[in-house]
């Protein structure tokens, strides 16, 4: 190799939080001296800041193509989530546990759980901490070669995200054992006298609404590149299922309750199936790709939301105490995050060290030859 010659290296599959075009992307360029991670050619960008598609669609704007591009908006899931929530607490208006004295005396009687939810704020705050200063340390590096690399910053969007959902779960859990009255809890409204009453456990629905669209995007755009619109789809859909699962608490009428819950699992079987497209569209993009790998957190998630659902219904029917329901729910709120921590974090150590190599291998590096001259005295004769 020539002294001012440029090796250049085949850039990394995806550089991480970049989605990939799903039908004919354009070749790459080889860039020499600054790297740029992803194609100015290609047809759709993802702003993985708020989450906003850009498109450059030559077909005409349809009713649905306009709520198909809306949906990609940060903004509508939240706005969506918000009304959904409003009207169907409006509807049933539920009874605050302390308002009731028989929800009260349910929640007092599973006070001995309070130690566990302690423990489990004890653990989140040792992940929380780790992930901070792996963010931290990651933008530190970042900023070393931000002139090299323009959206070396998005990298760090994952290790933001978990840092998200772990400080959500400790907000959960901090008023199980420190609050002095269950207002995090709502009275049991289901028409049955052996059900009646007790506690349902709203703080965990509060949780879900924020931390299972994180999720989401960390297993559909972080980990397989999919597109904001394909994404979009699943989060707004598992926010509505999701309320309606825990309205169907309050609704004394049998089959207008279990009318909700149908939708609601008819809406979860929706959502699993969109998630499952993305695993499809990235396996064909990626033949050579595995199952196990980035597409696990994908099969995991889907797995896990269905024994939620299993257990929801239990409770539903009395086959599951409300003691056990609360045990279950914080125990998987907990290894389900950590378990995306783990996957996520394989696949960052990768693909920061492939980003690391295309950038050394594309600078402009002058090589000289340097002579010791202790050493070649002592070879003298």
């Amino acid at each position: 190799m020539f002294p001012g010659s440029h090796p250049v290296v085949p850039e990394p599959e995806r550089p991480l939080g970049m989605p990939v075009d799903l039908e004919s992307p354009a070749p790459r360029p080889q860039v020499h001296g600054r790297i740029r991670c992803g194609s100015n050619d290609s047809r759709s960008r993802l702003n993985m800041t708020d989450l906003e598609m850009d498109s450059v669609d030559s077909g005409p704007d349809t009713c649905c193509n306009l709520l198909r591009k809306l949906s990609t908006r940060k903004i509508t899931w939240v706005l969506v989530t918000a009304l959904v929530t409003t009207l169907c607490y409006v509807w049933v208006r539920p009874v605050v546990c302390q308002d009731s004295a028989a929800c009260a005396r349910y929640h007092e009687a599973a006070k001995d759980l309070n130690i566990y939810s302690a423990f489990i704020s004890c653990a989140l705050g040792s992940v929380f901490l780790h992930e901070m200063v792996s963010v931290i340390l990651m933008y530190r590096t970042a900023k070393k070669a931000i002139h090299l690399i323009p959206n070396i910053k998005e990298s760090l969007l994952p290790s933001v995200l978990l840092c998200t959902t772990f400080a959500v779960l400790l907000l959960e859990n901090f008023p199980f054992f420190m609050a002095k009255t269950p207002w995090f809890v709502h009275a049991a409204n289901l028409g049955r006298e052996d059900l009646d009453q007790q506690p349902v456990y709203t703080i965990f629905f509060v949780e879900w609404l924020i931390n299972v669209p994180i999720l989401l995007i960390l297993a559909g755009t972080v980990a397989l590149g999919r597109p904001a619109p394909e994404v979009a789809e699943p989060l707004i859909v598992t926010n509505v299922y999701m309320t309606f699962a825990w309205t169907a608490n309050f609704v004394p009428n049998e089959p207008l309750r279990y009318c909700l819950v149908s939708v609601s699992f008819l809406m979860y079987f929706r959502a699993s199936w969109t998630m499952c497209q993305w695993v499809l569209r990235w396996q064909r993009r990626n033949p050579e790709g595995r199952i196990l790998g980035r597409p696990l957190l994908s099969f995991v998630l889907i797995l896990v939301f269905g024994i939620y659902g299993l257990m929801y219904l239990m409770r539903l029917q009395g086959l599951l105490d409300y003691r056990d329901e609360r045990v279950f729910y914080t125990t998987m709120n907990f290894t389900t995050k950590l378990f995306a921590s783990m996957t996520l974090s394989g696949i960052r150590s990768s693909e920061f060290q492939e980003v690391l190599l295309t950038m050394l291998a594309n600078t402009q590096t002058s090589f000289k030859r340097a002579v010791n001259y202790e050493e070649t005295v002592e070879l003298l004769p």
